[in-house]
């Protein structure tokens, strides 16, 4: 008789860890966003690159707040989650979409602001 070749499998060998949807959404849409502002903020006097700074760095969180919402309705609908659940990450992926939107709105609103405000303080100062 022959003996049939047994395939063994290493139980010491983990499977690579997948990344929760969950840990996407806290990431890219709270805490990122939320580094990027803190770090990129000007904390002395407010010059045109401060300025710049506070609001490309709000633009670049915002973005990447839209981004890690489409990346994890892309996630729920790869892994084969029931429909209500990609019905809810598509309605997260809408109002994280929107409210983001809105944000960048008001960065360049907020830019300009500053601008107008650094250029009043230099012809006052001249």
């Amino acid at each position: 008789m022959t003996a049939q070749p047994v395939a063994e499998t290493d139980p010491t060998v983990k499977r690579p860890r997948r990344i929760g949807r969950g840990t996407v959404l806290l990431l890219g849409v709270i805490l990122i966003p939320m580094v990027l502002n803190v770090v990129f903020n000007s904390y002395g006097a407010l010059t045109v690159d401060g300025a710049l700074r506070m609001a490309f760095a709000t633009v670049a969180g915002q973005t990447l707040a839209i981004l890690s919402a489409v990346t994890a309705l892309v996630l729920t609908v790869k892994r084969r989650y029931a429909w209500p659940a990609i019905v809810a990450f598509t309605i997260i992926t809408a109002v994280v979409a929107a409210w983001a939107f809105g944000n960048i709105a008001a960065a360049g609103d907020s830019l300009l602001i500053r601008l107008d405000v650094i250029a009043e303080v230099n012809e006052l100062n001249t």
